[in-house]
């Protein structure tokens, strides 16, 4: 089984973004039977769409888990639904700011992820790690990315797994190591 598992590097000014350092700190070593593609993606609007499709071409996986930084939560956010629009208060890493645009013109409104994510949070409730599951993925580049992959996903017609991930920033509470013990599960949860 090959699991493309992505993060996104730091935006708004921040050192670090808490996706990219959990998806590092990911080694394959951990699991016997699964191989981890790790990679991390730019906050763009206009080019993780292509990085995605790109990802998904070039590595083939069977399950695609997505992780992003949120600063508005507490727990582990896994998201159901990814949105066919963009718009922005501050602008991404290029310095674009989107206003109610669609990702894809032609697209459909959504996509739901293509796994279940209740049984996703009850994994991880089972290990004593916070998580709900979440009905918006936002607006900002995490759902551009996450509609990408899907819609991506929907036109080569394969039966590859997706669903994306937001993590709490790096704190006290939330310490590198809680989050790897959470993606992991993550991980585990996706052949169950």
């Amino acid at each position: 089984m090959r699991i493309l598992l992505t993060g996104f590097e730091p935006f708004g000014g921040e050192a670090i973004n808490s996706s990219q350092e959990t998806v590092n700190a990911v080694s394959c070593d951990d699991f016997d039977d699964i191989e981890i593609v790790h990679r991390i993606l730019p906050v763009s609007f206009k080019r993780s769409g292509k990085a995605v499709y790109e990802l998904i071409d070039d590595t083939e996986p069977d399950v695609v888990i997505m992780l992003g930084q949120s600063g508005k939560t507490d727990c582990i956010k896994i998201e159901r639904i990814a949105v066919n629009m963009m718009d922005a208060k501050k602008p991404d890493n290029d310095g674009y700011t989107p206003d109610e645009e669609s990702i894809i013109s032609d697209g459909p409104s959504a996509y739901f992820s293509s796994i279940s994510v209740k049984h996703l949070r009850n994994q991880l409730d089972e290990n004593g790690i916070p998580a709900k599951v979440s009905n918006s993925a936002g607006l900002y580049v995490c759902n551009t990315a996450y509609f990408n992959a899907l819609h991506h996903i929907s036109i080569l017609g394969k039966e590859i797994k997706a669903v994306f991930v937001h993590l709490p920033k790096i704190s006290e509470q939330w310490p590198l190591s809680k989050l790897l013990k959470a993606v992991k599960q993550l991980i585990l949860a996706t052949r169950l």
